[in-house]
C-alpha cells in the first residue's frame, strides 16, 4: 500500500533511506562516510519529521519497504518543475514494481502544481536505467557535493501535464 507519510513513520523512513545509501553508493561514496550513517540518528529522524509532508511510503508486511520524497524543484528551474528528491526501496523488495508505484503516486501529487518533474541520480547509480525505462528524458548533468567532493549526476525530465 502506498500512502502519504505521517510523523510516526519518520524513524522507518530514515532507516530505508540510510540503508539505501549504504547499498546504492558502496564503491561510489567514501566507505568511511557510509559506515558513519546511523539509522537511529535522532537528528536525521527530527529532520525527516520536519519534512514529513514531502514523503510517501510503501507499506508491505506491516513495515515500510519503500520511500519517496518530492516537492518543488531545488535545481533552480522555473516554478513549473517539481522534483523527486529521493526514492529508495529495500533491497529484498526491489524489482517488484514498488519504485514505479511510488513514482506514480508522487507524480499524481505533483501534477496539481507542476507540468514537469526533475529527477537526478549519480552517473554511476544503476537506477539510471530505471529512470530511462519509465520515460525519463536525459536533459543534462548536475553536481552533487558530499564532504567537499563533487559527484556527477544525470538529470532527467518527466512531463506530467
Amino acid at each position: 500500500m502506498i500512502r502519504k507519510a505521517n510523523i510516526t513513520d519518520a524513524k522507518e523512513i530514515v532507516k530505508v533511506n540510510m540503508l539505501g545509501w549504504k547499498e546504492t553508493y558502496k564503491g561510489i561514496f567514501p566507505q568511511k562516510f557510509l559506515d558513519s550513517l546511523n539509522i537511529n540518528d535522532e537528528n536525521s529522524i527530527m529532520k525527516c519529521e520536519a519534512k514529513i509532508n514531502e514523503y510517501a511510503v510503501c507499506e508491505m508486511d506491516n513495515k515500510i519497504v519503500g520511500i519517496i520524497r518530492y516537492g518543488k524543484n531545488k535545481k533552480n528551474y522555473d516554478d513549473s518543475y517539481g522534483e523527486v528528491y529521493a526514492l529508495y526501496v529495500e533491497k529484498t523488495y526491489q524489482h517488484q514494481g514498488i519504485g514505479t508505484k511510488l513514482i506514480e503516486f508522487a507524480f499524481n501529487e505533483l501534477k496539481h502544481n507542476f507540468n514537469s518533474v526533475l529527477i537526478s541520480t549519480l552517473v554511476d547509480n544503476p537506477a539510471n536505467e530505471f529512470y530511462k525505462n519509465i520515460g525519463g528524458i536525459l536533459i543534462g548533468n548536475s553536481n552533487f557535493i558530499l564532504e567537499n567532493n563533487s559527484y556527477l549526476e544525470n538529470l532527467y525530465e518527466f512531463k506530467i501535464d
